[in-house]
């Protein structure tokens, strides 16, 4: 794939994305109160994305510069997953006033958001794989993180427009199909080969050298997870203050308004 194609698929699933969230969001104000949309949209959001951020960046980052697919490090970010999201959802919960954590589904929805990080992170190898082969395997990403806007539309409208008194439960089961139709996607395209080992970690007899977890390229995703915290805490800076200063009725009304905003973006 030449690179004209690559950023012209790279710029359509952008787009695509950005008016199905849209869309959602917008229907999703007349099925559910602007609280739930509030909690899912920046909230929950916002836990799923410091859980996705901070576990893979910097060592996403360190993998695409040194193409390093085959290497044990690129399924780290699962299990450093596991960290952040304990402490992410332990900061979250202890923080929250009991207006948000009293609502219906509460923690089964923060659960279920928090399973689908996870199972974004467990197919971080094939991610690697995907945009290190030769030639890269562009369509593959493009096609699988399309799925997954579509399937979480779909799902979460209709769980609630079936069961509008469970909305909260409702965008935590989107949530969880749509990384799962993500993952699925890779797994067609590579089979269980690689999936929680990386490719060539395969099975009892090749498990990883921890000795390989050692040199250049850690030492190079060490320094970028540090500057992704930072990165994080700024690129998040506007959903952190609404979700920790606003009403939950005005942080629903900013979650459309800043899909708008995004769409605008992308159409301009």
């Amino acid at each position: 794939m030449s690179a004209l194609e690559t950023g012209r698929s790279l710029f359509l699933l952008q787009l695509v994305s950005r008016l199905i969230t849209f869309v959602l969001n917008s229907s999703l104000l007349r099925l559910s109160t602007p609280e739930v949309l509030g909690t899912a949209s920046i909230q929950f959001d916002l836990v799923s994305a410091t859980i996705l951020f901070l576990s893979r960046e910097g060592i996403r980052n360190a993998l695409l510069r040194r193409h390093g697919a085959n290497t044990p490090l690129a399924n780290v970010p699962l299990y450093l997953g596991m960290v952040v999201a304990t402490a992410a959802v332990t900061l979250y919960v202890w923080t929250s006033p009991d207006s948000t954590t009293s609502q219906t589904d509460f923690y089964p929805a923060l659960a279920l958001y928090v399973v689908a990080a996870w199972v974004e992170l467990s197919i971080e190898p094939f991610y690697i794989r995907c945009l290190t082969s030769s030639p890269t395997r562009v369509g593959v990403r493009v096609q699988a993180e399309g799925l997954m806007a579509i399937v979480k539309a779909v799902v979460t409208f209709t769980l609630l427009y079936t069961f509008p008194r469970h909305a909260l439960l409702g965008f935590g089961i989107g949530q969880c199909c749509a990384n799962g139709a993500l993952a699925g996607r890779y797994l067609w395209e590579y089979g269980f080969e690689g999936y929680l080992w990386a490719k060539g970690y395969v099975g009892s007899e090749a498990r990883p050298n921890c000795r390989e977890l050692h040199g250049p390229l850690v030492k190079l995703a060490v320094v970028n997870t540090r500057q992704s915290y930072i990165k994080h805490v700024l690129t998040e800076a506007d959903r952190i203050a609404v979700g920790r200063i606003c009403p939950l009725a005005d942080q629903g009304g900013y979650a459309i308004a800043m899909n708008y905003g995004g769409c605008t973006f992308q159409l301009a």
